[in-house]
């Protein structure tokens, strides 16, 4: 890319936009040419403005972050788009590039993780926090939701989350009140939880929920 990298930062907390500025206005060659705390401020000034480079949180309050993405990348196509976000959730992650950024950094990453997302992306590589990449590393070596359980245990450990009670569930599901609780047995030893909050917080993660 021939001349300085023309980025443009949106969040909705102006302290990140100062602490991100003064970080890449010391790096390389970058050139800040615009900045908002509004997802639907910054496609206005889009239109007006020739932009390399998208830095762009994901939690916006009037525009959801995806949403802000596909009509960037839509309008925009040969854009390229950093998300930042403090959510690791695999299908956070997924909705996200499958929006259309091209890069993802967590907002707890470091400096240079920061740097090197923007150095890599606005040359057309990918590029994904640290911690990101451990855990879709681990999400290879181990089994899917459909290998880890079966269709009737999944049923189950969306009620259990929706805390519906052993009998409860035994009339939804046409079963007794046994097989319930050998399933639950079952399904708090292969998702390794204990607990309510534990068994509810992988539901969401695995979008059972």
């Amino acid at each position: 890319m021939k001349g300085p990298v023309k980025i443009f930062i949106i969040d909705d907390h102006q302290l990140m936009i100062d602490g991100m500025m003064e970080l890449l206005q010391n790096h390389g060659n970058h050139q800040i040419i615009g900045t908002s705390t509004s997802a639907r401020q910054a496609l206005d000034a889009l239109s007006n403005t020739r932009v390399d480079l998208i830095i762009s949180d994901v939690n916006m309050p009037e525009m959801k972050g995806t949403e802000f993405i596909a009509q960037v990348k839509k309008l925009y196509p040969e854009v390229r788009i950093i998300a930042v976000s403090m959510h690791q959730e695999k299908h956070i992650i997924k909705d996200v590039l499958k929006a259309g950024a091209d890069s993802y950094v967590l907002k707890h990453a470091t400096q240079n993780e920061l740097l090197e997302a923007v150095d890599k992306t606005s040359i057309g590589e990918t590029f994904v926090s640290a911690a990101i990449t451990k855990m879709l590393v681990e999400d290879v070596k181990y089994p899917s939701i459909e290998e880890l359980l079966s269709e009737r245990e999944r049923e189950i450990i969306t009620l259990v989350a929706k805390e519906y009670t052993g009998r409860q569930i035994a009339e939804e599901l046409f079963i007794s009140e046994k097989t319930v609780e050998t399933h639950k047995r079952n399904i708090f030893r292969k998702t390794n939880t204990s607990t309510l909050v534990g068994l509810t917080k992988f539901a969401i993660e695995h979008q059972l929920l």
